[in-house]
């Protein structure tokens, strides 16, 4: 086994268009890729399993399973340590752990002989992609992608198609400080109690993506597509209210909100349970400093907090060293 460097984006998450035992395809979604915060890992050789750095316990178990059946298809590996030398926190609204998870697969699957193994082997390996397809799919593709859900309960959500957004967009993320977004078990029991999303609600979604976020893509008309994106967070927040307790994870989430729209920026919104915020720009570099110094400043943020960064055009990369 050579030692091998794997770099991924992170995910936003804009909304899900709807589930339930009436919806003929369960959840769908849209979402994007972005460059920055991405996880970068190091997989080597060793004499047993270990792991360090951030995340380091999760992906030993990521390991462990992954490891575990690949054996049982006939494809063995052999210990490596993993280390983990950057990523985002877990549970705030970038999808870390499908990038965690299908990264340790992709350096797994590479040592045990499997060259570019296909979004649905990184799936079955991981138990990723059984409600969201975005991160999946953007691991391998990066951009921006409209996710069609499933038809079966184990399958991979379609991947309806990728899009590349206007080079001169930037984003703008900001993540506050306060409890991080549902997960696990946690976020099982959110879908089990809350009610399903009406037909209207779930053919409004759909239409705003097709009528209006991708035409504005191919138009590379930023006011449209901001403004069509924040009619979806708020048709998407009225959906997970029962359960958030209001269209946002919290009071705080809106005030940010707020601040944002008042400095001139649009497609606003929170990446899946938040906290996560991002925003759309295509102001020059001077003027995008100025706005994220402003935010830093009024609401105590740290550089780690508040940041520009760019859609990420590809997926994940492997290489070795």
């Amino acid at each position: 086994m050579t030692r091998r460097r794997i770099q991924t984006p992170s995910r936003l998450h804009f909304g899900l268009f709807g589930w339930g035992p009436l919806a003929a395809r369960q959840f769908g979604g849209v979402g994007l890729m972005i460059e920055r915060p991405g996880l970068e890992m190091l997989v080597e050789p060793a004499d047993r399993w270990a792991a360090d750095g951030p995340l380091a316990d999760r992906a030993l178990a990521i390991a462990a399973e992954v490891s575990t059946r690949l054996f049982e298809e006939g494809h063995p590996t052999s210990p490596a340590r993993i280390s983990i030398l950057q990523a985002p926190e877990a549970h705030i609204g970038l999808g870390v752990g499908t990038q965690l998870s299908l990264a340790v697969a992709r350096a797994l699957t590479e040592q045990a002989g499997i060259a570019n193994a296909s979004v649905a082997t990184l799936a079955r390996l991981t138990g990723r992609g059984r409600r969201s397809g975005i991160g999946v799919h953007g691991f391998v593709e990066g951009g921006l992608i409209v996710d069609a859900g499933r038809r079966l309960a184990l399958a991979l959500p379609t991947r309806l198609l990728r899009a590349t957004l206007p080079d001169h967009w930037s984003l703008l993320i900001v993540i506050p400080t306060h409890s991080a977004g549902l997960s696990g078990p946690d976020e099982v029991r959110a879908f089990d109690s809350l009610p399903p999303p009406t037909s209207s609600a779930t053919d409004r979604l759909c239409r705003l993506v097709l009528l209006g976020l991708l035409p504005s893509l191919v138009e590379s008309d930023l006011d449209s597509f901001g403004q069509t994106l924040m009619e979806m967070q708020e048709v998407v927040g009225n959906a997970f209210a029962p359960v958030q307790g209001g269209r946002f994870a919290s009071p705080e989430t809106e005030s940010f909100m707020a601040r944002m729209l008042s400095l001139g920026l649009t497609g606003i919104g929170q990446s899946s349970w938040g906290p996560t915020l991002y925003a759309f720009s295509d102001r020059d570099w001077v003027t995008r400093t100025a706005i994220r110094d402003a935010l830093a400043h009024e609401f105590q943020l740290s550089a780690a907090q508040v940041f520009w960064t760019r859609p990420s055009a590809s997926g994940a990369t492997s290489s070795t060293e």
